[in-house]
């Protein structure tokens, strides 16, 4: 699950996150929660979340920052970024916006990858004002608007799907509330409600009929969705060292789809409703306590409507959290959680064809995710260090069963296992210097499987048996800045219906990236009537802070990595640009 303000960016009708809709100058920084962290996440987030967070306000001045990138090249590969700050009264308010272009990206090896070419612009309104004495009142909009292509999987030549996204839109207005109430300030109330508004358009024709005239009769399918998001939150303090949290939150879908041109358009709807009572307390020295979390829940699910088929019996699962956390002193601290929580099959899952690869299933259940996870950190000057082992159940897990060649069904397998062991560390012996790591090993493994397959153990679907990531970066406020990463991905088996049981294994792979950096002051005002305009332009009566000259190359030795069979990822993709804050 990923959040913007609070508010869920997950498409509904499917579940997935295109996180290059939303600017990336629209966003101050990412914020991750691994594991059974807590309950209060709503239905669905059964190993963590991600929330997207604002940049900091401004205090007196306006502030804009823009950005441009380019490759150069035959890709046509061009971003271009503005973000404006500035207060109104008692407002802070953002905007940004961008608009991204490419022909294709470049394959392993050379050449083109063929209809992986993109069109796209959005935008991003927050407005935030302080409400009561210490209260916050945030108001949100976004915005996007894309035509994409969908490469198609090699392995499968001219069988391959040769399909594309002539359109896809989305607008989603939000607001966010945190209240404190009581004459002492000892209850806080929060809230969220959303309404999102989702539309696509999938063009499977292939390459010589994508740009003719639709026909009745032809494939085409097109889907509105129409989401309505609420959460209401009442928090007590109970003294200096104890909460008690208790929300609900609910989230309807209806989704309305038609599979050819001037075929019937079929409704579908989806509930899911989520009540938690969460607390946390806090015993022991200040430098020697225990902090004990707790939490229960129930979550619910009914698809009243269901297209040209009987709707599903309502579904309902128990939600449990518990966490212990014990300070051990000098910046070491020990931890240890259980967690239950059920992720529910999205409409797309269950109800949608794709276009004739996908055999619905309208009796897809509910995954339920159960996790255990004990580690030790340490978080001291320069150092902060961390390993986890987990290990987890994933009961009547949703993965992929291939039908012959061309199609595929979601189905319920008995059980998948995931044992495993994460390290992570972080180095800053400078201000300037940064070395981060991060290793995690998992064995996953489906057992018992009752999804119409032959029972007994076998691989689980795209779970890596490792993945890692290391990097080393130089980032002075002037002057040149390196950074160099490593993402590595290990063996794993990918759905693919020409090989012996469905399922294919993928070799491991690494990716280098580099990116290459000069950071400049502009210090003294902006001179002359040339700079005297822009700064009138940009509202700015200071200089401008900052500005970077960057080169950037991904994939840098050109390897080949796939993320499913016969989909690799990009080439080596080298771009350019400047990006300066007024």
């Amino acid at each position: 699950q990923t959040f913007l303000d609070g508010i869920p960016l997950n498409i509904p009708g499917d579940e997935r996150v295109d996180l290059a809709t939303v600017p990336a100058l629209g966003i101050g920084a990412v914020a991750g929660r691994r594991g059974p962290a807590s309950l209060l996440d709503g239905p669905g987030a059964i190993a963590g979340s991600v929330r997207l967070l604002p940049p900091d306000p401004v205090a007196r001045h306006p502030r804009t920052a823009v950005r441009a990138a380019w490759d150069g090249g035959t890709h046509a590969l061009g971003e271009v970024e503005l973000r404006h700050q500035r207060r109104a009264g008692r407002w802070n308010v953002l905007g940004a916006g961008s608009f991204v272009t490419r022909d294709a990206w470049r394959r392993p090896g050379g050449g083109e990858r063929f209809n992986s070419d993109r069109r796209q612009w959005s935008a991003l309104v927050r407005g935030s004002r302080p409400a009561g004495s210490a209260g916050r009142l945030s108001l949100l909009a976004t915005a996007f608007t894309a035509e994409k292509g969908v490469p198609p999987e090699q392995h499968l030549g001219e069988d391959a799907r040769f399909w594309r996204y002539p359109v896809r839109e989305r607008l989603l207005l939000g607001a966010s509330l945190a209240l404190p109430l009581g004459s002492r300030g000892d209850w806080d109330l929060g809230g969220v409600a959303a309404v999102d508004l989702f539309h696509q358009e999938i063009d499977p024709r292939g390459p010589d009929r994508w740009d003719a005239p639709l026909q009745p009769g032809d494939d085409y399918e097109k889907s509105w969705d129409r989401t309505a998001h609420a959460r209401l939150r009442l928090t007590r303090w109970l003294g200096d060292h104890a909460t008690l949290a208790v929300q609900t939150a609910t989230r309807y879908t209806h989704h309305r789809e038609s599979l050819a041109e001037g075929a019937p358009l079929f409704d579908y709807a989806q509930w899911l409703v989520s009540t938690v009572a969460s607390g946390e307390v806090r015993v022991g020295g200040a430098d020697r306590a225990w902090t004990l979390h707790a939490g229960v829940g129930w979550d619910h699910a009914a698809v009243p409507e269901a297209g040209p088929r009987d709707p599903a019996d309502p579904d309902h699962a128990l939600a449990l959290n518990l966490r212990a956390v014990r300070e051990l002193g000098a910046g070491w601290a020990a931890h240890a959680a259980a967690g239950r929580r059920s992720r529910f099959p999205s409409l797309r899952e269950a109800y949608s064809g794709a276009l004739g690869r996908f055999v619905v299933n309208p009796d897809l259940g509910p995954e339920r995710q159960d996790q255990v996870e004990a580690g030790v950190s340490l978080d001291r000057g320069p150092w902060q260090l961390e390993t986890t082992a987990f290990a987890g159940r994933l009961t009547d897990g949703i993965e992929r069963e291939a039908i012959d060649a061309d199609t595929f069904q979601r189905v319920n397998r008995g059980e998948i296992t995931v044992p495993g062991l994460e390290l992570a560390g972080t180095w800053r012996p400078r201000p300037e210097l940064t070395v981060r790591l991060q290793h995690t090993l998992m064995d996953a493994t489906v057992t018992d499987d009752d999804g119409g397959g032959d029972d007994g153990d076998r691989p689980a679907e795209d779970r890596p048996d490792y993945l890692s990531r290391a990097e080393i970066g130089w980032q002075p406020d002037a002057g040149p800045g390196a950074l160099l990463a490593a993402r590595v991905i290990g063996p794993r088996w990918s759905a693919d219906g020409t090989a012996p049981g469905g399922l294919r294994e993928l070799p491991a792979g690494v990716m280098w990236d580099l990116r290459l950096s000069w950071r400049f002051a502009l210090a003294g005002p902006l001179a002359g009537p040339v700079g005297r305009a822009v700064g009138g332009l940009l509202g700015a009566d200071r200089p401008a802070h900052r500005a970077e000259a960057f080169l950037r190359l991904d994939n840098l030795l050109d390897q080949r990595v796939d993320h499913q069979t016969g989909l690799p990822a990009p080439g080596r993709m080298v771009r350019g640009g400047l990006q300066a804050v007024f």
